[in-house]
């Protein structure tokens, strides 16, 4: 299994990287503009996003969209030690510094915003099974958070690339309710019916 998920984290991250710069910001712009349409997210009042870095899906256009239509915007911040995410507002994408492995979050000093207030949740993954099962990049940041929000919409957010027919799953894998990539989003729910 390890291995399976090593080779594909591999494969799909060279097909990143490889991505031209113009056309990962057309691309990221387009899967953007599906979700701010998608009436799940126009309905949602508290959002939590993340910042795409390196060769992932761009974000920046998304959050700054998000904040000017008013959404009380959050972003992930990891707790390396418990291995876990604290979900911080933000009122800019200025208030993201490079942190934790190269990551762009939250100041700690940020207003903490509970899991209970979340409406709707995006998701990062490397790859996306098209029933919603995500490799991340191994370390359970986004597993741990997802179990505890089951009932909270979640969405997946990459380039139709990054979603492949399954990935190997292991038990206590939660899978997102929805993938939005530049195609549009689509409904992963009745795919996992009976697992």
């Amino acid at each position: 299994m390890n291995d399976n998920k090593k080779n594909l984290r591999r494969r799909i991250i060279k097909w990143r990287d490889d991505l031209d710069p113009m056309m990962r910001n057309r691309l990221s712009v387009a899967a953007a503009q599906h979700l701010l349409a998608w009436p799940l997210y126009r309905q949602a009042g508290t959002v939590l996003l993340f910042a795409g870095v390196r060769s992932e899906i761009e974000t920046e256009f998304l959050t700054r969209r998000s904040l000017d239509l008013g959404k009380r915007v959050a972003m992930p911040r990891c707790v390396p030690a418990t291995r876990e995410l604290l979900i911080l507002k933000i009122k800019d994408w200025s208030d993201l510094k490079p942190s934790y492995f190269g990551l762009l979050e939250p100041s700690g000093s940020a207003p903490v915003v509970p899991l209970s207030k979340l409406d709707l949740i995006v998701v990062p993954g490397v790859a996306f099974s098209t029933g919603g099962y995500r490799v991340g990049y191994g370390a359970g940041y986004y597993d741990r958070l997802l179990a505890q929000l089951k009932n909270i919409p979640s969405v997946g957010l990459a380039f139709e690339f990054q979603i492949v027919s399954s990935v190997p799953q292991e038990a206590h894998d939660v899978p997102v309710h929805y993938l939005a990539t530049e195609t549009g989003v689509k409904d992963c729910r009745n795919l996992n019916q009976g697992r």
